[in-house]
């Protein structure tokens, strides 16, 4: 095990390094025509029926080559020249020159995952899961033979050059086009193909399959499995938690104890509610014509928790998908956008579940505000939010974090009540702070809450204003000095208003903001309806996504370009692109699988290269190319 490790670690390496922000605006290779499953299941059926833990590279040469023009579309290749061939560097270094079929998928093969873990848990000794390696070999006797090995042998030590720079010894085979490695000659000569393509692709249903179908480097993982040992690592990891957090002398405030002990418990149940809810996982990456993308897919356990929490689009009575409301907030320069279909994603569930586990005997502190915030939620059907590059006046005016969030809601009246109430109630909470130093006496975090109704009126609809004052200890605040307003004494507020069926709720004081975000609502053609959003939704995203966010690196340099003059005068503004496509992330649901994936566009990439380059050091002494910018070698 231990000399296999540095090489598939490596080999998804092949893979991985390249993915230091990629994407495309083009429609990424995922449903593949049905010509393609057979492929990938006749690559399946090398799996042995124990595996744990499959990882594939479908086309060594394919993945090569979508690795190359990733590099020199992006620019990454003047950093990483050797990206420009691979396959060809991976070979040399692991010195397999000779006797590999290039087209041919590779994989890696782990099995005995389980029972290692469970021998660890239990403190017994345990020589580790097995990985069996499988190579696509051309001609077999050439192959094993630059290795040191005998071709001519059933089984053969061989000995190769890893990618650490350290020699690994091991034993070979020929299976089925492969040459067969392994650490040991009982696990090479005892691996035998399970025949299980046609299975393994049945047990991932179709939403996961469209993926595993499109993938250039893949990981497969059967949870189901796994499960009843991750479920007993949860086990023994919240015994050793509670016994900690129990302990009269951790050093933790009793007024704590129970904070903690719920936080715990949440804790606890979400890794439950992960592990047995899931069957298999994928994650995939896929390289198209601009770009990359990741993929974490996953077969729900049927009739479990976690399965119950997601409905298919066409099942959702009512639902408006994610992008629809992300279209009713202006379209400005932003930092982050986001929005969740609650008819599809089960937020009340999940609100409602995180309540149950944090309540018990905290109905006060921070566990009681929490709680408070998560009931506004019960009836939301969905919800946007985004985060707007600030303006400088507004900066100065403390006025950084200027977002707007639109909740979609049947009663809105209760909701705005409800939003009152919860100021209300944070007006009178007092949360209990230990001391800040030894011997002083214990101390209390407090709050002050306005809501003004009626504070404006804006084309025919009331808009309430609210603030938060956060009240920290005299003796907190001359610790943390001007840090202090940063924690919640400078306050916080802004405008909160209902329109159409939508609740819309600033985090600033702004009227100019809150009436523009009013005007949105009705006009349906914000942020979530233009241009490299609306692109990014349409080719790089899941089908039907009832979840997405995007994070603008556009938004991101504005807001910097207000800095740059105090912390590096004369260097200049970030050259910013026009359309500068942001990183998206969305999340679909097929009622039997769900997939989350992310995608970062080739644009995004070269834009960081070249800001890079921009601001780069003048190289100290590299001869004719003194003074010019010099790459930092990755």
């Amino acid at each position: 095990m231990l000399g296999l490790a540095p090489f598939y670690r490596n080999t998804c390496g092949l893979a991985a390094a390249s993915a230091v922000g990629l994407a495309t605006l083009t429609a990424p290779a995922l449903a593949e025509d049905v010509a393609a499953a057979p492929t990938i299941t006749a690559t399946l059926d090398q799996v042995a029926g124990d595996a744990e833990i499959v990882i594939v590279i479908p086309s060594l040469s394919g993945l090569s080559e979508a690795v190359a023009s990733f590099a020199t579309a992006t620019g990454i290749d003047q950093f990483a020249p050797e990206f420009d061939d691979g396959l060809g560097a991976f070979k040399r270094q692991m010195g397999w020159i000779e006797g590999v079929d290039d087209e041919g998928a590779m994989l890696v093969v782990v099995s005995g995952l389980a029972d290692a873990i469970d021998a660890e848990l239990n403190d017994q000794p345990t020589d580790g899961p097995t990985a069996i390696m499988l190579v696509p070999v051309a001609d077999y006797a050439a192959f094993v033979s630059q290795l040191g090995g005998d071709p001519a042998a059933d089984i053969t030590a061989v000995t190769y050059d890893n990618l650490d720079g350290y020699q690994t010894d091991g034993y070979a085979k020929t299976l089925n086009g492969y040459a067969v490695m392994g650490d040991t000659r009982e696990a090479v000569e005892a691996y035998a193909g399970g025949e299980k393509g046609q299975a393994m692709v049945e047990a991932l249903g179709p939403l996961v399959v469209e993926y595993l179908n499109g993938g250039d480097a893949l990981i497969a993982l059967d949870i189901a499995t796994l499960a009843p040992t991750f479920n007993a690592a949860i086990d023994l990891g919240v015994d050793e938690i509670n016994r900690e957090n129990n302990d009269p002398d951790n050093g933790l405030p009793d007024s704590m104890r129970g904070t903690v002990q719920s936080l715990i418990n949440l804790y606890e149940q979400s890794g439950r509610i992960l592990v047995n809810g899931t069957d298999q996982l994928l994650l995939s990456m896929d390289f198209g014509d601009a770009g990359l993308g990741m993929t974490i897919s996953s077969k729900l356990t049927a009739d479990s928790e976690l399965a119950s929490y997601f409905a298919p689009a066409a099942d959702a009575e009512g639902a408006s998908a994610s992008g629809v409301l992300l279209a009713t907030l202006p379209d400005q320069p932003y930092i982050y956008a986001s929005s969740i279909d609650a008819t599809q994603f089960g937020l009340t569930a999940v609100a409602e579940k995180i309540t149950d586990a944090l309540g018990g005997d905290n109905d006060a502190g921070f566990m009681a505000m929490y709680r408070e915030s998560l009931s506004v939620m019960k009836d939301v059907k969905g919800v946007a939010s985004v985060f707007y590059a600030p303006e400088l006046a507004a900066m100065m005016a403390g006025g950084f974090y200027t977002s707007l969030t639109v909740y979609d809601i049947d009663d809105t009246d209760a909701f705005l009540a409800n939003q009152k109430a919860s100021l209300d109630k944070l007006g009178e909470l007092k949360v209990p702070l230990p001391p800040m130093e030894a011997g002083q006496p214990a101390s209390e975090m407090t709050f002050t809450t306005t809501y003004t109704e009626k504070a404006l009126v804006i084309d025919g609809t009331d808009v309430h204003q609210f603030q938060i004052n956060t009240i920290l200890p005299p003796e907190m605040m001359q610790q943390f000095g001007p840090m202090a307003a940063l924690m919640g004494n400078a306050g916080t507020g802004g405008y909160i208003a209902a329109k159409d069926g939508k609740v819309l709720v600033s985090t600033v004081p702004d009227p100019q903001l809150i009436t523009r975000g009013l005007q949105a609502v009705g006009n349906d053609d914000g942020v979530g309806s233009a241009g490299t959003i609306a692109t990014l939704r349409d080719n790089a995203l899941p089908d039907d996504s009832s979840m997405e966010v995007y994070l603008s690196l556009d938004g991101i340099a504005r807001t910097a370009n207000l800095f740059l003059p105090m912390l590096m005068p004369g260097a200049g503004a970030v050259n910013i692109p026009e359309d500068l496509p942001p990183l998206a992330m969305g999340g679909a649901s097929d009622g039997e699988g769900v997939a989350m994936r992310m995608f970062i566009p080739h644009a995004l990439v070269d834009f960081g290269v070249q800001t890079y380059l921009q601001f780069a050091p003048p190289a100290e002494d590299d001869g004719p190319r003194n003074g010019q910018r010099r790459p930092r070698a990755f």
